[in-house]
C-alpha cells in the first residue's frame, strides 16, 4: 500500500498522526497543508499518509470484478492500519531515517469516511492508537439515509421553490405520458438518461454538491456565494418553480462539461472491470457495509428529491456491478453493534462537524444529547461550527478566520496537546 512520511518536524519520542485517506488516493499534497500537518507541526510530531486498500494505486488484486472485491471490507482496511502501525518502525527508518518505537503515541485522523476510520482504530485498536481527531465522521451507518435532503433543504433559502418544482416533476413521472417525460428531459439536458429514476436522480448532484462543500466567500471578495447563485435563479417569476429548476439544471451540466450518461446513468461502467476506479470501490462498500443512500425523504416530510430516488433504486444496480451474491441492503445493523454507532466506546476523540453538512445527520453531533453522552465518556471532545460543512476544518484550503473555523481548529489543537500532555 502506498505511503507517504513528512518527519521535518518530528521531535524525538513525539506523536505520530497517522491519515488514512479512505475513499480518495493518497496525496502528497497533505504533507505539507491540511489540519493533521498543523497538528504535527505544533506538538513536534511525524506524519503519515496511508491509502486504502482499493484505492488509488493500492490493490491486491488485478481487477475489479465482483469475486476479486470480497477483500474489500472495513474490518480488513482497519486491519491494514494495524498491520502497518505494527511494523512502521522499519518502514519509518527505512524510508526517512527516524527512528520511532513504543514511546510514541499514535493519533489517528481522518475526515469523512476516513474520519469513522480513525474512530474505529481508536475503539478497535486502543492499544496501536493513543487518540484521534476525527473530521465529519458519519458513524451511524445507515442504509435509508433520507436525512441528507433534510440539511440540503435547511441550507437552501430557496427549498420550497425547489419543493415545489420536485412535486411538480414527480405529477408528470407519473402520468406516464412519455412525450411529455421527453420534453422534460431535454429541458435539463438529460434526454440522453432513458431510465426516468436516473433522470430524476441526477436532479441531485448540483443541490447536493453545493451544500455539502459549501464555503462562504472570503470577506471583501467578489467571489459569488454558491448558494445565492444557486437559489437566484428561482428568482424569476415568470416562471414556474420546474422550469427555472431545468433552466439551472441545463446550465450547471453545459458549464461543467457534464457527460449526463457517464455521470448519472445508474449502469454506467457496470462491465468495466479495470483497476483504479476510486468509484466502483466506494459503490461496493455502500452496497456491501454502509448503504449510505440519499433517498427521498417519506412524507409528509418536504422533499428535495423526487420520490423515485429511492433506497432500492439506488441500491438496484450493486448486482450488476459486481453478481449475484449480493442480494437485498447491507446488514448496517450489525455492523453498527460491532462499530458502535453514535456512541463508538472510544475515550480521547475530537469530533468536529459543520453543521450545514448533511453528513452531520448521522454524526454525534445530530444531536446534544448524543454529543453530551459522548463528551461524558473519556476525554472526548465534540466541536461544532455552525456555518460550515463538510470536512471544512481538515481542508488545507480552508484557514479562514470569518466562519469559525480558526476557534475550531485552536480548540482541536487545545483538545490533543491535552490528551497527549503537552
Amino acid at each position: 500500500q502506498k505511503f507517504y512520511i513528512n518527519g521535518d518536524y518530528y521531535v524525538s519520542g513525539g506523536p505520530v498522526y497517522l491519515f488514512n485517506s479512505g475513499e480518495t488516493p493518497a496525496s502528497s499534497s497533505y504533507l505539507a497543508a491540511g489540519e493533521p500537518f498543523t497538528l504535527a507541526k505544533a506538538t513536534g510530531g511525524m506524519l503519515i499518509i496511508m491509502e486504502h486498500r482499493y484505492y488509488g494505486v493500492s490493490y491486491p488484486v488485478s481487477d475489479m470484478s465482483g469475486p476479486n472485491m470480497r477483500y474489500l471490507t472495513v474490518e480488513n482496511a482497519l486491519e491494514d492500519v494495524a498491520n502497518f502501525v505494527r511494523n512502521a518502525p522499519e518502514f519509518v527508518k527505512a524510508s526517512v531515517g527516524l527512528t520511532i518505537g513504543p514511546q510514541n503515541k499514535w493519533v489517528a485522523t481522518g475526515g469523512s469516511y476516513s474520519a469513522n476510520l480513525a474512530v474505529w482504530l481508536r475503539q478497535q485498536y486502543p492499544d496501536l492508537f493513543y487518540a484521534a481527531y476525527a473530521s465529519s465522521a458519519p458513524v451511524l451507518i445507515k442504509s435509508n439515509f433520507y436525512q441528507y435532503d433534510q440539511v440540503v433543504g435547511r441550507a437552501l433559502p430557496c427549498a420550497q421553490n425547489i419543493s415545489d418544482a420536485i412535486t411538480t416533476l414527480d405529477a408528470i413521472l407519473d402520468s406516464n405520458d412519455r412525450q411529455l417525460i421527453d420534453s422534460w428531459k431535454r429541458a435539463f439536458a438529460l434526454d440522453a438518461l432513458k431510465d426516468d429514476s436516473d433522470f430524476a436522480g441526477a436532479l441531485t448532484d448540483q443541490l447536493s454538491n453545493t451544500v455539502q462543500y459549501y464555503m462562504p466567500p472570503t470577506q471583501g471578495s467578489n467571489s459569488p456565494d454558491a448558494i445565492a447563485s444557486l437559489c437566484s435563479w428561482f428568482n424569476r417569476t415568470r416562471n414556474i418553480p420546474l422550469q427555472n429548476f431545468a433552466d439551472m439544471t441545463a446550465a450547471y451540466i453545459r458549464n461543467n462539461g457534464i457527460d449526463p450518461v457517464s455521470a448519472y446513468s445508474s449502469s454506467a461502467g457496470s462491465k468495466n472491470t479495470a483497476l483504479y476506479q476510486d468509484g466502483r470501490s466506494w459503490f461496493y462498500q455502500t452496497c456491501t457495509q454502509f448503504g449510505y443512500w440519499q433517498a427521498a425523504p417519506p412524507e409528509p416530510l418536504r422533499r428535495l428529491r423526487s420520490k423515485y430516488v429511492t433506497m432500492d433504486w439506488q441500491s438496484r444496480p450493486c448486482q450488476a456491478f459486481f453478481g449475484e451474491g449480493i442480494t437485498g441492503q447491507p446488514d448496517v445493523g450489525s455492523l453498527n453493534k460491532k462499530l458502535g454507532g453514535l456512541f463508538p466506546n472510544v475515550t480521547r476523540v475530537v469530533f468536529v462537524n459543520g453543521l450545514n453538512d448533511p453528513w452531520s445527520e448521522l454524526s454525534v453531533a445530530s444531536d446534544p444529547s448524543v454529543a453530551a453522552v459522548n463528551m461524558a465518556y473519556g476525554e472526548n471532545v465534540v466541536i461544532t461550527m455552525s456555518k460550515a460543512s463538510h470536512v471544512t476544518d481538515f481542508y488545507f484550503a480552508s484557514s479562514r478566520t470569518d466562519f469559525g473555523v480558526d476557534i475550531a481548529r485552536k480548540r482541536i489543537l487545545a483538545a490533543i496537546k491535552s490528551f497527549l500532555g503537552l
